[in-house]
């Protein structure tokens, strides 16, 4: 494997607690290379591989816009409670570790995505990607909600080989793409030589800031502010905006601008953004499009003008989601003719974000649940995980906004983010296990209030990440087999019951004292305790994924730990 390549696979096992074989491991890495061009969603390393049968496919992702989607029932669940269309991308991989090139693992790759995708493949498959199929089978179900009537293919075949001119392998590509052009099902049909130098771009991409330039058509500064850096509001042509900002260099809208913004994109039919089109649509009205917008407010690290455009870094945009996806989903009919107003707003204090998010978000009537990244609960929770971490050895750290622990070179698997601290706490604390693997997004959606609840005690949320953390180092560092990954949120809850009936016989203070101690050692009494309590409720790590995902399990599980106790 290249140097290059290498010294940035080591780094994603160890920020992310790769917990499997190289050869996994390296399948997970390039898996999180193509993620990462998709969604700037948080994801596992455990997530994105499987165990079992693999017919030449070694990763099955689905994406609805930017949102990564894993089970089926969560699929559904977004088809029933929605009536929007999606841009939808099915992403299949292949990975080779080898830096020669094969044509006959070219061609194999493509005839294993056919046979997968027919009706009736000869190919035995693993439980995972039996599952992928239903999914994939339930999208065209509902293919009157999938934008251009046909969702997205893109095969990436991911090798570490430099790139090369060879003829036949070439052609390997060429005819592979046409073959699944062939079987249309999908609208863009992509079959990707994914070589090592491909690789390094998306590895970058992924982990490295977002910069652009931004070309006006004039700017003027505001007046100094207090905790304000450096403020400009442009006005700017709508395609430079699109192409400078919305899309990065190559033509690929940015999957990461708008964790700040308290909206997800709502569909280009809504009221308010069927105005917008319509504006677009219209070439008389076209012209004043500029001046009938409400504008685009952009927050961002580094703001510095430079003769007739200005340059940006680590940028959000924190109001104007509904404009900015309206614009990319309307791309062709954006000209020159089309204007816009940006704020560009250079601050680093998080009370100031706070409030530019809230007051520029005020105007526009969103509702006080929806500032998801601005309740006060979780700025105490911040704090606190700020104090009750400084000077520890595993310190955590919670990530209230994307990105904000980058300049610190903090390693992904020691951040939680909402999300992520979410998921913890409903497994650990309200002891649902299936919330956190079932239906992540409903916690911090219609249960958030149950979840970040006033009055709950910070250290619960702060020691059920930190057991989630201590876990993926022990898979990690192979003191627990990688296959207990996918099952971590059952071991998390097996724990918490465990804990709290055992804390006080363990000379512990709490509950929380004792999850603590369980989970910090790599051996000892502790360890002995936490290996005996894994292989007593779940000691089969072979289990199905239909079985992981069903309720009863969480019941198995507790009953385990209850004979355990006897």
């Amino acid at each position: 494997m290249h140097l290059v390549t290498k010294s940035y696979f080591d780094t994603f096992c160890r920020d992310f607690g790769a917990p499997y074989d190289e050869a996994k491991n390296f399948e997970a890495f390039v898996n999180y290379c193509a993620f990462s061009k998709y969604s700037g969603d948080s994801v596992e390393a455990s997530d994105l591989v499987y165990e079992g049968a693999d017919p030449g496919i070694d990763g099955a992702l689905l994406f609805l816009d930017d949102r990564a989607v894993f089970s089926l029932e969560e699929l559904e669940e977004i088809f029933q409670t929605t009536r929007r269309e999606y841009q939808v991308s099915i992403v299949l991989t292949q990975a080779k570790r080898s830096t020669s090139w094969s044509k006959q693992e070219i061609d194999s790759f493509v005839a294993a995505i056919v046979d997968y995708l027919s009706e009736l493949p000869a190919q035995p498959h693993s439980q995972y990607l039996a599952d992928f199929k239903k999914m994939f089978n339930k999208v065209y179900e509902n293919i009157g909600r999938v934008k251009g009537g046909l969702p997205n293919i893109h095969a990436y075949f991911f090798t570490a080989a430099p790139d090369t001119d060879a003829v036949e392998i070439n052609a390997a590509f060429q005819v592979g793409e046409s073959a699944l052009k062939r079987i249309g099902y999908s609208n863009e049909t992509l079959l990707i030589k994914a070589h090592r130098e491909v690789i390094h771009d998306l590895w970058l991409l992924a982990d490295g800031p977002m910069e652009a330039r931004l070309a006006t058509v004039g700017y003027a500064p505001f007046p100094a502010a207090p905790s304000i850096n450096n403020a400009y509001v442009a006005t700017v042509t709508a395609r430079s905006f699109i192409d400078s900002i919305l899309k990065d260099q190559n033509g690929t809208p940015r999957k990461k601008l708008f964790e700040e913004n308290v909206r997800d994109f709502l569909g280009v039919d809504v009221d308010v953004n069927s105005e917008i089109a319509e504006t677009l649509s219209n070439a008389d009205k076209k012209p004043r499009f500029g001046l009938m917008n409400n504008g685009v407010t952009i927050v961002a690290s580094s703001v510095r003008p430079a003769g007739q455009e200005i340059y940006i870094r680590d940028f959000q945009i924190v109001n104007g989601c509904q404009t900015s996806n309206v614009l990319i989903s309307l791309d062709a009919q954006v000209d020159s003719s089309v204007s816009l107003m940006i704020k560009l707003i250079e601050a680093d204090e998080p009370s100031v974000i706070d409030d530019i998010v809230r007051a520029t978000n005020r105007q526009s009537k969103v509702e006080d649940a929806q500032f998801i990244s601005t309740l006060a609960a979780l700025r105490d929770l911040e704090q606190y995980f700020n104090a009750r971490g400084a000077g520890e050895a595993s310190r955590i750290y919670f990530e209230r906004r994307k990105g904000q622990y980058r300049l610190e070179n903090v390693a992904p698997v020691r951040i939680f983010d909402v999300r992520e601290t979410a998921r913890c706490y409903a497994a650990v604390v309200m002891m649902r296990p299936d919330l956190s693997s079932r239906y992540p997004n409903r916690l911090t959606g219609e249960l958030l209030n149950d979840v970040f609840t006033q009055g709950a005690q910070e250290e619960d949320y702060y020691t059920a990440c930190y057991s989630h953390y201590r876990l993926r180092m022990l898979t990690s560092n192979k003191r627990f087999d990688g296959k207990y990954s996918k099952l971590r949120w059952h071991i998390m809850t097996a724990a918490s019951k465990y804990c709290g009936a055992k804390y006080k016989e363990f000379g512990c203070k709490s509950k929380n004292e004792a999850l603590y101690n369980l989970f910090s050692s790599n051996d000892g009494d502790w360890f002995d305790r936490l290996d005996l309590l894994i292989k007593t409720a779940l000691p089969d790590p072979d289990i199905s994924r239909d079985l992981l995902k069903s309720p009863p399990l969480t019941a198995v599980v507790i009953a385990n730990v209850d004979a355990l106790l006897e």
